[in-house]
């Protein structure tokens, strides 16, 4: 092969490489735009419900109050320290001070961090909590409307009763209720859904709206959004469960086949050694 066909296979496998490299920089760079701009939207939800359940929950409002006064987080941090100082004293633990040092520094970093953290957490457990029940709710809604209800006389007839089911979705049902009455079902149903992070709660705004727009049967949809949802989350049980499996047959190897091993071929292993 003469030397310019060498040059020009360099040239158009180089350009082919750099053609599909490029190309895949730029799909991870796009992929890592959308999770962004997801996560992104989701953290506003999850702020938004925050606030929200802030109102209504005195434990998280303590620690959004404790977030946001960094005197106290110091302050709690000093009396772990006096607190380990003084045990220290009068059982005689024998700590040495550089211990205690670092039990104050460590009381102190966890004060600053925990809180926030902690309260993230309440929220994302309250909201998947509100999310598992929703087919509940649906189920209550169908009936009220079968009954002759309207939708708007059906969400205020079950705020009486939906605490009874799920405490945390008592507030952002009131203001549901508030928002309907200024501004119409429609409004309010748009704010739920940007103020819950929920894929349930997206889906029963998407059904109501649907309804109001097109006036579909309501009954016979919402029946279909309480099974249809209950399958979705027997099905991420079943994920689970199939994850779970694989999981535990790395310990059962290591713990189970190995010794089984061992045991069966240990005797035989002792006769070889004990003719030698």
């Amino acid at each position: 092969m003469s030397p310019l066909l060498y040059v020009v296979f360099i040239v158009v496998f180089g350009s082919l490489f750099y053609l599909l490299l490029k190309r895949q920089l730029l799909t991870k760079r796009q992929k890592a735009f959308i999770d962004y701009a997801y996560k992104k939207q989701v953290k506003a939800k999850i702020n938004n419900a925050q606030e929200i359940l802030e109102k209504s929950d005195p434990v998280l409002s303590y620690l959004s109050k404790m977030d946001k006064n960094i005197v106290s987080k110091l302050l709690y941090g000093i009396l772990v320290f006096v607190f380990f100082y003084i045990i220290n004293a009068l059982f005689n633990l024998k700590l040495a001070q550089s211990t205690l040092g670092i039990i104050g520094i460590l009381a102190i970093i966890f004060f600053v961090l925990a809180p926030s953290y902690i309260a993230k957490y309440i929220v994302q457990s309250r909201v998947t909590k509100i999310g598992k029940d929703i087919p509940m709710f649906v189920d209550l809604l169908a009936i009220c409307v079968q009954s002759g209800m309207s939708i708007e006389q059906s969400i205020v007839f079950l705020r009486g009763s939906i605490e009874q089911v799920n405490k945390a979705f008592l507030p952002f049902l009131n203001k549901l209720i508030a928002k309907t009455e200024v501004s119409g079902l429609e409004v309010a149903l748009d704010e739920l859904q940007k103020e819950l992070p929920s894929q349930e709660i997206s889906m029963l705004c998407a059904t109501l709206k649907q309804s109001l727009r097109y006036g579909s049967g309501i009954y016979e949809t919402l029946m279909g959004l309480s099974a249809e949802i209950r399958e979705s989350e027997l099905l991420k049980v079943e994920e689970i469960i199939g994850k779970l499996a694989a999981k535990m047959s790395v310990p059962l190897i290591l713990f189970f086949m190995f010794p089984v091993i061992i045991v069966i071929a240990a005797p035989g292993v002792m006769r070889v050694m004990g003719n030698f």
